[in-house]
Parts: C-alpha cells; structure tokens; sequence
C-alpha cells in the first residue's frame, strides 16, 4: 500500500490529539522502532516478528496480549511519510484488515510537538461509530502514556551524555562494609556512569545501569539469574560477562572492579 492512499471502504471513527514535549526526532525514532512494541506495551502487544523495515517504515506480524485461546495474529505495516510529517499504520492481514490509522505530527518548537491520529476502519455500523472510536482513543491513550515516558527517558539520556565531561578517578570510596551490605543493591556514580552494586553467589558484582543500545535505564529492573532485561526492547545481558544474551551487537561496559580495603569497599577503575 503507497503513502497516501486510503481504502476506500475504511469509515473514519475517530480521533486522539496529544501534545507533548518531546522533538521530532524522537516521535520519528518512536515511529520506526517496532521493536519496542511487545516490551514497552505488554498490555497490548505479546509478540512481534519482523517481515521487513528500512528508513521508509516496517512490516510486522504481531500476537495481541491476551490469554491463549483469545490471542489475535496480524500483520501491520507502518509507512512514514516525512515530506508529510506522518505515518499510516495498515493492517493487512488478521482482525481489522483494512483499518489504517493516520497519524499526523505538528512541530511548535524544537521539542514541543502534537500529534493527531486519525482511526479508519472498515465494516463498521453508523450507530457503533461512537463505541468503536471510543475504543481506539482508549488504546491510544495508553500506547501513547507508555511512549512518551520512554521518549522522555532517552532524550534526558542523551542530554545527561552529550553534558559530560570525562571524568576518570582510580577509586571511590563506597564506604564501610558494614554500612554498604545492609543497601544492597547498592547504586552509585563513578566516573560518569552509574552503577549497581549487588552480591551474587558469594561475590561483589557491579553492573552498569543504562542500557548500551538505547540508554535504557535498568534502575527499576531486577537482577535474575545474573541477567538484567532492558524494559523498552527486552534486551537481555550476563551482568557478568556484559555479553548480549538477545543476540543483538552491542555489549555492557566494563564495570570497576570492588575491592575492600581495611574497613571499607572500594570501587577501582577497570584496568
């Protein structure tokens, strides 16, 4: 389906306008991740499979979340258009082929957009407009609370990284290691990154709390069997080794090293 071109049997049943403070590189980054939509969205995504994407948008099959016997398979295809400022979401095969959601950005300052989609959907009764109209401005409301959290979460990311500046200490005082055992998971900063502190299998681990593919933050994920899972994509990594368990190219840094002198903890820069 080209930019543009709408069915000519879908029935437009409303609209959802949200402004928010974030800039157009990020709603554009947003559009184009597919990836994020079974992690970030697990009420309303359980799985996602990629058929194909490039600059001009993607083509997915996805399972709804919900219970076994009632999840839905679909594939979505979302088509941006920047000479526009928007993108239409088609879905091509599954419940609601036909529907297309058109989803227009208005730029009011450098991050102060709006947005405004549009929901058509074939097959639907005059008198259920309302009702169905209602449903999709609830989805979007939800999708959109959820995105605009984590666009926040990464450009404050970006701004705290792009603000620093390098900074190398050989140690840090974490202080006593009577007083530290009792906080862990004990976090700190050392040398322009922050850090968890935690003891596993009778040893002192250190991990990096921001996650190398997109500066995820990890602070409010628990370490399972050695592995923390990135809450915007589902990346997962041996805190360990710092190795991608998810097969993707990217890795944890290096961590300090803790070591205890006299009475109290160190943390040491990694040689």
């Amino acid at each position: 389906m080209g930019v543009g071109v709408l069915s000519a049997s879908a029935l437009w049943v409303g609209s959802y306008q949200r402004r928010m403070p974030v800039s157009l590189d990020r709603m554009y980054e947003n559009a184009l991740d597919w990836a994020h939509l079974p992690f970030l969205h697990q009420r309303s995504f359980a799985s996602i499979e990629l058929i194909e994407a490039g600059n001009w948008g993607w083509r997915a099959g996805l399972v709804s979340a919900k219970n076994a016997e009632q999840a839905e398979a679909f594939i979505i295809e979302l088509r941006l258009d920047r000479a526009h400022r928007r993108w239409i979401s088609s879905t091509l095969e599954g419940p609601g082929a036909g529907s297309e959601i058109w989803t227009h950005v208005f730029e009011y300052g450098s991050r102060d957009i709006a947005i405004q989609a549009d929901f058509f959907v074939p097959g639907v009764p005059l008198d259920q407009k309302a009702r169905v109209g209602a449903g999709y401005q609830k989805l979007y409301q939800g999708l959109y609370d959820e995105d605009e959290a984590m666009m926040l979460g990464r450009q404050a990311a970006l701004d705290q990284k792009a603000a620093k500046t390098p900074l190398v200490s050989e140690a840090l005082d974490l202080g006593p290691v009577e007083a530290v055992l009792p906080l862990l998971p004990f976090d700190f900063d050392f040398n322009d990154q922050r850090w968890r502190l935690v003891k596993d299998r009778g040893e002192f681990i250190v991990y990096s709390l921001t996650c190398p593919h997109q500066l995820g933050s990890f602070v409010d994920k628990a370490l399972i069997d050695g592995t923390i899972t990135c809450p915007w994509h589902g990346y997962q990594f041996d805190v360990r080794s710092g190795h991608c368990l998810s097969g993707h190219a990217c890795k944890l840094p290096a961590p300090p090293s803790v070591v205890v002198r006299g009475e109290s903890l160190y943390a040491m820069q990694a040689g």
